[in-house]
């Protein structure tokens, strides 16, 4: 583990600050102090990454990286911290893929109860344990990704079933919402929709950022 530099806190206090008070106020039983501590923990353990991202030219896209991982390292924490204090373990948190909601939304929108169990049984959200759609929580699943699509607007709810549970192609897509300009700026309104879903389920689950701490010469 590296030493923090007095050019990296001067550099990255404001953000550590911003992000640790968002997730403080999210995550309100864990400590925004502790969260800050965590976030400097991620500067000692990954120089080579830091540095990496420092050398990038253009700053607003070396800041996006480094905030990126920051709030991964913030969702993983508080995560760990919520699990510990409440009583559960946190690998049981389960996290809505895109591409889960994605297999199960042409089953889920038809409500069609025999199709969204044949859903599960051919995906499982990538989980090794016992299959979802036998363990009778096939049910929350499907109310979950019904609910998060109502709270759509009705343009959004349009292209996400057009696309993705009608599976219909970019012109076709295209036809049915003129005002966007080109068929992939139709599909591209689609993703955002289909993220927006994922978003109102928990989001996604943390990436953990790999990197190798430099090695002090003897």
């Amino acid at each position: 583990m590296v030493k923090l530099t007095a050019s990296v806190v001067d550099t990255y206090s404001g953000m550590v600050q911003q992000i640790s008070s968002e997730y403080a106020k999210r995550y309100r039983m864990v400590n925004r102090e502790d969260i800050s501590q965590e976030l400097w923990m991620w500067f000692m353990k990954h120089p080579n990454k830091l540095r990496e991202w420092m050398e990038i030219e253009d700053k607003k896209e070396s800041d996006k990286l480094i905030a990126r991982s920051l709030r991964n390292c913030s969702e993983d924490f508080c995560q760990h911290e919520k699990a510990a204090i409440v009583g559960y373990e946190v690998d049981d948190v389960f996290y809505y893929t895109k591409e889960f909601v994605k297999t199960l939304l042409p089953a889920v929108l038809s409500e069609d109860v025999v199709r969204v169990q044949k859903a599960l049984e051919n995906n499982n959200g990538g989980r090794s344990q016992k299959n979802m759609a036998e363990s009778g929580d096939w049910i929350a699943y499907a109310a979950d990704i019904r609910k998060a699509y109502n709270s759509l607007d009705d343009k959004e709810k349009s292209l996400v079933y057009l696309f993705y549970a009608q599976d219909v192609d970019g012109a076709t897509l295209h036809e049915s919402a003129p005002e966007r300009p080109t068929a992939r700026a139709a599909m591209m309104a689609a993703n955002r929709a289909l993220n927006k879903i994922v978003r109102k389920l928990g989001g996604w689950k943390p990436f953990k950022e790999k990197d190798q701490e430099e090695k002090v010469e003897e």
